[in-house]
């Protein structure tokens, strides 16, 4: 007999564009009439999950997080600590997360942060959100380091990608949606994006490990390891792999929860 449980939460990892597939898996899970308990997540997974705790809509995320043209952006400028700045991202988010703190969100939310200055890791669930939010999806060397409380902060899936540790509670169900997985390819690395994507994500990839055994559930969809880490003119192809993928893993849930 499967194990049961109370509720169940899920941990969103990083992964850039890809990440656009815990958008689908929630679509789903809302059809089903499911919630999530509670949230955790790193770079884009701590995005989508923070404007589904506010009550957007997961349909509407890939408008909202679209990616803006690069030879357009005032503010992606300098070379300080990265090639550009968030803001943008700051002003589209603020324009649909209606909470200042994480006590305001609909559903308890987790976000992971790597602080450079003490090389670690750190989860974030209290206190002002935007800042926080920010720095968990600020990618190393492509964006601006994060200044908070005196201490810099950047993308939390260089530590840890997908944290499903600090979701556990008795009786919970925690159900981890990894977009970073990669695999052997049969490719030449000529380009400093090629070669750098692929360092960050073979880097990033390992943070995932320790994570795994607090997971009841995994969901991995094959079909978005094909895509890259910013193709995010694919957002709504990716999506829809996550929709399809979750419409079946509904049941496994819902088969589970008392």
């Amino acid at each position: 007999m499967a194990e049961k449980f109370r509720d169940f939460a899920l941990a969103l990892s990083g992964g850039g564009a890809r990440g656009f597939v815990h958008a689908g898996v929630l679509k789903a899970l809302d059809e089903a009439n499911l919630r999530p308990a509670a949230l955790s997540g790193a770079s884009m997974g701590a995005l989508i999950g923070a404007l589904y705790a506010s009550g957007v809509k997961p349909e509407m995320m890939v408008k909202v997080l679209h990616r803006p043209e690069w030879t357009s952006l005032p503010a992606w400028i300098g070379f300080k600590g990265g090639f550009g700045t968030l803001e943008l991202l700051r002003a589209q988010l603020q324009e649909h997360i209606q909470a200042d703190r994480f006590e305001d969100l609909n559903i308890p939310l987790t976000l992971s942060v790597t602080n450079l200055n003490k090389a670690s890791n750190e989860l974030i669930s209290s206190g002002p959100l935007m800042d926080w939010l920010i720095a968990s999806s600020s990618v190393p060397v492509v964006f601006n380091p994060v200044l908070i409380n005196k201490q810099y902060y950047v993308d939390g899936g260089l530590t840890v990608n997908m944290p499903a540790l600090c979701l556990q509670k008795p009786g919970r169900m925690i159900v981890g949606i990894n977009s970073i997985h990669i695999e052997e390819v049969d490719k030449a690395f000529t380009s400093i994006k090629s070669v750098g994507e692929r360092c960050l994500l073979i880097a990033v990839q390992n943070t995932v490990r320790d994570q795994l055994g607090a997971c009841h559930l995994i969901i991995d969809p094959p079909e978005c390891r094909s895509f890259g880490t910013f193709e995010f003119d694919k957002a709504q192809d990716i999506f829809n792999i996550g929709y399809a993928y979750g419409k079946t893993i509904v049941p496994m849930i819902s088969s589970q929860i008392e």
